[in-house]
Formats: structure tokens, C-alpha cells, sequence
């Protein structure tokens, strides 16, 4: 949630921000137009029933990169080695009890063994993999649509007042930095 909100503030400006035109090439490549992006995009942030962000995300395909709209509810991550987990044994299923008790002869060797697989996955691994059913994507841009962030200052009704607004205040700069970033793989930081 912390990530997700630090994003949503890193891409806001005090003032108007012109898209560079290589990132507007690519955005009217995949989606046709600007308003194009910006009617979907908002479209996908007001149908939203609750709370979450809405994102723009570049997505490794078969084709190439391209611009996407992913969705994320209440805290939410659009990064797909967020929701990698390894563990041998779903302990939401199974027990000590079912697997024959913790003193079993089996587990004396789960317990005595290395179990730690860390460096093994995600981004700094040898071998890139994702989560199952991840995607290689890179997040570019969010909105968040919790109720706390716009209904205070723009009333019960005023969630497209928001959405609008918030999208005359996008820092296009920040948005071509991460775009540049996942063109030359470099991921370090995405407020700098």
C-alpha cells in the first residue's frame, strides 16, 4: 500500500507536464489516441466499486511491449513477484497432524536441511521467472481510487471531478523516465 501510494504521489505535478514524443508515439501505438488512453483509463478508474489503483503498465508480449490498463483492489500490486510464494506445504490445508507430526522422520530432515531459496526468483535471479500466471509488466502510471484520497475534497458524487482533474495534473516526465527504464532494463528507482 505504501508502494502503491508513494507511486500515485511521485506522478502528479504542480503545473502542466508535456508528453515527450516518443511516449506519445508508443501510447497512441497501442491505444490509438491520447483521448483514447484517457477515456479508458478513467472509464476503468470510475467503474472501480471500491477501493484500489488503477494502472498503466508495460507489458512484455509475444509481439513486443506494449501499454496496458491493469486494475489492482485495496492494496494490490502490479508487480507479478509480489505474489510469488514458495512454500512446499499450504499450512491452510494441511497440518502437522496430517503430515504425521512434527517429530516424524521425514520432517527431522525438512528441518535440518537449507530450506532457503532466497536470490533463487524475481527480477536479480539468474534465471527471470514469474509468479504462475504473472506477466512481465512494469508499472508507468497509477490513480488511486480509495474514497479517502478524493471524496473530502470533491463530495459523494465527485469521483469523476477527481479523475479528471488528476489527469491534467500527470507528470509526463516520470511517466517517460519508467518507460525509458524498462526500455534499457534498468529498475533501480522510479522516482529518480
Amino acid at each position: 500500500m505504501a508502494l502503491n501510494n508513494h507511486f500515485f504521489f511521485s506522478g502528479l505535478a504542480l503545473h502542466p507536464v508535456d508528453m515527450a514524443s516518443a511516449l506519445r508515439d508508443a501510447l497512441v501505438r497501442d491505444f490509438s489516441s491520447i483521448e483514447t488512453l484517457k477515456l479508458s483509463f478513467l472509464a476503468t478508474a470510475r467503474a472501480m466499486f471500491g477501493p484500489g489503483f488503477v494502472w498503466l503498465v508495460q507489458a512484455r508480449t509475444d509481439r513486443g511491449d506494449a501499454f496496458r490498463i491493469l486494475s489492482t483492489y485495496l492494496a494490490g500490486s502490479p508487480y507479478p513477484d509480489a505474489h510469488w510464494r514458495r512454500q512446499p506445504v499450504d499450512m491452510n490445508t494441511q497440518s502437522a497432524a496430517s503430515l504425521g507430526g512434527v517429530t516424524a522422520r521425514p520432517q527431522l530432515g525438512r528441518l535440518t536441511e537449507v530450506q532457503n531459496t532466497v536470490g533463487a526468483y524475481g527480477a536479480h535471479s539468474g534465471e527471470r521467472r514469474n509468479a504462475p500466471g504473472g506477466v512481465d509488466l512494469v508499472p508507468v502510471l497509477c490513480v488511486n481510487t480509495w474514497e479517502h484520497v478524493w471524496l473530502r475534497d470533491w463530495g459523494v458524487k465527485g469521483k469523476e471531478a477527481f479523475l479528471e482533474r488528476w489527469w491534467d495534473g500527470i507528470d509526463w516526465d516520470v511517466v517517460d523516465r519508467l518507460w525509458e527504464k524498462r526500455a534499457t532494463r534498468r529498475y533501480d528507482d522510479f522516482t529518480r
